[in-house]
């Protein structure tokens, strides 16, 4: 039973390379290296689908995360365990979705006037990365190369295509998967945290796992909370 490993925004499938063995998808996500951006959510939902038509088991950080409760919500049925990182079920009114597509414009601008790397420094200021100062200079000097390995075209392509301004609330559809969902997240990322807990109310078989002393990409300040629980959910 093969396993879709998913990446997040800016990432790349070298992101997973602490997580995967053989046997595994690790696809590029659309508007990442040199995938050209999907039309819209569902239809990158679709083809992420199609990659591994006979995988039962999924494993998504943030944007990653999203399109893995993205193909849960069209196969409710299909998949036996998933792994979610600090994952967005989607924002619930089109006035939300509204103001996030302005906000994520800001960016798609900055790529588009400035290029990459005046965005990767950008980003890179965000609150939301700021426990990532305990790490090592080596293990963020690598997530850097990987922001910069990709194109203008591409990222501001993957804003406008399944950022979270243009996805769908999936709340509705979770209720109605059947597999077990493992919702992991930092202890220092609260707004995650609180986001997980409502996805164990709604998700039938949803779990909430809290990683101490970590952030949101635990990827790079927790791989072994996640093996972790990909290494569990392969008893289900």
């Amino acid at each position: 039973m093969s396993l879709i490993l998913l990446h997040g925004f800016t990432g790349s499938p070298l992101s997973l390379a602490r997580l995967v063995s053989s046997g595994n998808v690790v696809p590029t996500l659309g508007g990442h290296l040199g995938e050209p951006p999907s039309a819209d959510f569902w239809s990158e939902v679709a083809r992420l689908a199609a990659l591994a038509p006979q995988a039962s088991r999924l494993f998504g950080y943030s944007l990653g995360g999203r399109l893995v409760l993205g193909l849960l919500a069209r196969f409710p049925q299909r998949f036996v365990h998933a792994v979610v990182v600090s994952a967005h079920p989607g924002l619930r009114s089109a006035a939300e979705r509204a103001v996030r597509r302005i906000e994520d414009q800001r960016w798609i601008d900055l790529l588009q006037r400035q290029g990459v790397e005046p965005f990767v420094a950008a980003w890179e200021r965000r609150p939301l990365w700021h426990t990532q100062r305990r790490l090592p200079v080596s293990v963020i000097a690598a997530r850097r190369r990987e922001r910069l390995a990709h194109t203008a075209f591409g990222l501001a392509g993957s804003l406008q295509s399944v950022g979270l301004g243009r996805m769908p609330d999936l709340r509705p559809a979770l209720a109605r998967t059947t597999c077990v969902v493992d919702l992991l997240v930092g202890a220092e990322d609260p707004a995650y945290v609180s986001l997980a807990a409502e996805l164990c109310t709604i998700l039938p078989q949803g779990r909430i796992h809290v990683a101490e002393a970590a952030g949101h990409d635990l990827l790079m300040e927790r791989p072994d909370f996640c093996s972790a629980h990909l290494e569990r959910g392969l008893s289900i």
